[in-house]
Formats: structure tokens, C-alpha cells, sequence
């Protein structure tokens, strides 16, 4: 019996992850890309001599990178080495205008504090939040197939799904926590990667939250997620 054959258009992570995935499953896979190299996102531009990433340069999640590779029996290291980065990056407010986001969660907790009294005991609670959301929208719902909406209808899932903030915008979940203007932009700044403003987005995406205060700013050494 032949394969089943199928056709994956573009070969950026996404399009490579399922792919290999098939591939893995007995399909018989071939990958259309418009570009003359893979990685969508993860490419690299290169001109007169100077090397550009074409997206990003680090990455949070690394869960998600964990959980790839293990599929195929490996590990990111057989690949490349992370480093976590610390300053995690800088926010720029305005001109001479900037603080260093720090990658220790206690220094994180200072920095907010002295923004804001009380602000470190807030951070806490959303932190708090934000990890059960990450823990159900990243690690239950982001892999189910979504074959049908009957994965989505278990009691207990849509009690999960109401305790995570999906009727309310992030604006307005962050704002509950904090009143310092500063301290709100940081906070706000994750969901622009998800090509939203906090006020259009749920309070669900807080989860981005924990992915870059908890479990950090990675760069994979050496080779800048370029494929």
C-alpha cells in the first residue's frame, strides 16, 4: 500500500513542525516555499557583508522546543546550546528613557516595587494567574488537534476556560493590578508579539507574561534560530 501523500505550504516552524510531524507518521511529505531557504520567520537576510535575522533572535516557551524534539527522541541540546538571557531585554520608553528587565524574579518583584508600593505582592497574584492559564491554554488546549469542538466541551475544561479570563482584555486584567503607568506598559508588552493591543486581546494571553518573567529569555548560542 502507497503512502498517503501530502503538500505543506511554507516552511517556517510551523509548516516545518508539521511536516516532520506527518513524516513521522508514514506520510509521504513535500514542502512548498517561495523563499530559496526554510524558517518563515527564523531566516536570515544577508547583505553587502552585514547578517540579519528576518524574526527573532531568542525565544521564550522553551517547554514548546522541549516537547518538539522529544517527539523524535532528542533533545534541543543535540542541536544547540540555550543561554538564558539576563538583562531579559530593555523597554525603551523614550529618549534617555529605559529600564533593563531583569531575568531573577526577585530583582523583577524590586524593580516593580520601586515603581509602585505594593507592586511586588501584585505581581504574585498575577503571576499566579497567568501560570494556571499557561499551564491550560500552552500545555491542554494549544495541543489538541482541534478536529472538532467536542474536545473543547468537557465540564471541566470549559470551568478551566472561564477561570481564564476570556471575556475580559488584557488592558483591563492589568489594570487591576497595577495603577503606574510604566509598570502597565511592561506589563502589556508580551501580547504585541501575538499582533494585538492589550486592549483587543484577551486576558487569557497573560500566560505571555509568565513565559517571559518565569521561564525566561533564551538564545540559542551560535546559531540564531537560523535554519
Amino acid at each position: 500500500m502507497s503512502k498517503k501523500r501530502v503538500v505543506v505550504i511554507g516552511s517556517g516552524f510551523a509548516g516545518l513542525s508539521v511536516a516532520t510531524h506527518l513524516a513521522s507518521s508514514g506520510y509521504e511529505v513535500t514542502i512548498l516555499e517561495k523563499n530559496s531557504t526554510p524558517g518563515g520567520r527564523a531566516r536570515k537576510f544577508e547583505a553587502e557583508g552585514f547578517v540579519f535575522d528576518m524574526g527573532p533572535s531568542w525565544y521564550w516557551m522553551p517547554d514548546v522546543f522541549d516537547t518538539y524534539f522529544a517527539h523524535f527522541g532528542k533533545k534541543v541540546s543535540d542541536y544547540y546550546q540555550l543561554k538564558r538571557l539576563d538583562p531579559s531585554y530593555a523597554v525603551i520608553f523614550g529618549q534617555d528613557d529605559f529600564v533593563d528587565i531583569p531575568a531573577d524574579l526577585d530583582a523583577f518583584r524590586a524593580l516593580l516595587e520601586s515603581m509602585e508600593p505594593g507592586a511586588a505582592a501584585q505581581l504574585d497574584t498575577f503571576l499566579e494567574q497567568a501560570a494556571y492559564k499557561y499551564k491550560v491554554g500552552i500545555q491542554d488546549l494549544v495541543y489538541r488537534p482541534s478536529r472538532s469542538v467536542f474536545e473543547f466541551t468537557s465540564p471541566a475544561l470549559l470551568a478551566d476556560m472561564l477561570r481564564m479570563d476570556i471575556f475580559q482584555s488584557m488592558a483591563k486584567h492589568v489594570r487591576k493590578f497595577f495603577k503606574e503607568d510604566k509598570i502597565i506598559r511592561l506589563m502589556e508588552f508580551p501580547v504585541l508579539f501575538l499582533g494585538e493591543t492589550a486592549q483587543n486581546i484577551p486576558a487569557l494571553y497573560s500566560l505571555m507574561n509568565y513565559a517571559d518573567i518565569a521561564l525566561g529569555t533564551w538564545y540559542p548560542e551560535g546559531v540564531c534560530i537560523r535554519l
